[in-house]
């Protein structure tokens, strides 16, 4: 199986200016590390990693050790965004199955094997992986777990069911190859971007809760609280 790390964006959260944000230190290591061995233990043998922002320094850490697996990097001209980057390593993830796609920042003891089992098991276009918390920022399901939509897309008019289950994403997503022949152009995008399109065309994607550990390092308080958290597992 292939995977991709999202890697390419500015850090502008942790105001990371000296060294890109997928290399600050968390919890000993680079924090891209992290995301690296999840991939390498989920089962994935090759892995994109797109980058951009202070791309050389990157580019030098994934060429410069064994990560168990084979690196491909693609470097983006311009910012094309989660979906735009995912779209853009077509050449590579395109293989007709499916792959995974974990975001840099991202740190979480789930067990990703069973969620690429669980997608499988599906004809949804993608699976993501969801986690009951407080957020501005949740997404909405119906009651088979069946993917709504964004809460956020209230603000442009969507309508919702009352009885819409809240999650919160926890950037980790296992896609079907099908989301590069839904005709969404190459250029910048939101990965919700394109699953808009598919839901508005009658595809299914599905969320996959877990109760695990999990954190978002993207501010230095959160990486403090990991490097706590690490401590003490």
């Amino acid at each position: 199986m292939k995977g991709m790390i999202l890697a390419a964006g500015f850090g502008t959260r942790l105001g990371a200016t000296d060294v890109p944000k997928p290399l600050v230190p968390a919890a000993g290591r680079p924090m891209i590390f992290w995301a690296l061995d999840a991939i390498r233990r989920a089962g994935c043998t090759e892995v994109v990693v797109n980058t951009h922002h202070r791309a050389e320094p990157l580019e030098a850490y994934l060429r410069g050790r064994d990560h168990g697996m084979r690196v491909h990097i693609l470097r983006e001209s311009e910012i094309l965004g989660t979906g735009g980057g995912v779209l853009n390593a077509a050449g590579i993830l395109d293989d007709g199955g499916s792959f995974l796609l974990h975001n840099a920042d991202i740190h979480t003891t789930a067990d990703l094997p069973s969620v690429i089992d669980a997608h499988r098991e599906t004809d949804a276009l993608a699976t993501l992986l969801v986690n009951r918390r407080e957020t501005r920022r949740a997404l909405l399901f119906d009651q088979h777990m069946h993917l709504l939509g964004k809460e956020q897309w209230k603000e442009q008019g969507a309508v919702f069911p009352d009885d819409a289950r809240r999650f919160g994403f926890c950037g980790i997503h296992v896609i079907s190859s099908a989301v590069f022949r839904l005709g969404v152009p190459l250029g910048f995008s939101d990965i919700f971007d394109i699953y808009r399109t598919a839901l508005e065309g009658g595809m299914t994607l599905q969320g996959y809760e877990t109760d695990a550990y999990w954190t978002d390092l993207g501010t230095e308080e959160r990486i403090r609280a990991f490097n706590e958290w690490k401590v003490g597992a």
